[in-house]
């Protein structure tokens, strides 16, 4: 009889990787969201609605939880659910033109 032997170091390491990939394919953790993962956060809106509503917010401005770069949005992802949970009732606001909708 052969048994196979593993660095348990190693292992763990491995373990610990691909953990923190599910999570983070999950949305459960991880530092950053990208667009299609902030539009799954607000229940499905278009991208256009996540930017006028969220990205244009004054709060989300003046502390920088989005930002644009050439390859898209990018959100602070812990801040962005604290930002959520605090002003939801005011997510109906369009902060790029001022108005609010339904």
């Amino acid at each position: 009889m052969s048994l196979i032997k593993f660095d348990e170091e190693t292992v763990k390491q491995l373990i610990k990787e691909k953990t923190q990939e599910v999570l983070e394919e999950m949305g459960v953790v991880g530092l950053i969201w990208r667009m299609d993962r902030m539009r799954v956060v607000c229940g499905g809106y278009s991208e256009r609605w996540v930017v006028d509503h969220i990205c244009h917010h004054p709060y989300v401005v003046q502390h920088q939880l989005a930002i644009s770069t050439s390859s898209g949005w990018m959100f602070k992802a812990k801040q962005m659910e604290e930002f959520i949970d605090l002003y939801f009732p005011e997510l109906g606001v369009n902060h790029k033109r001022g108005a609010k909708i339904g």
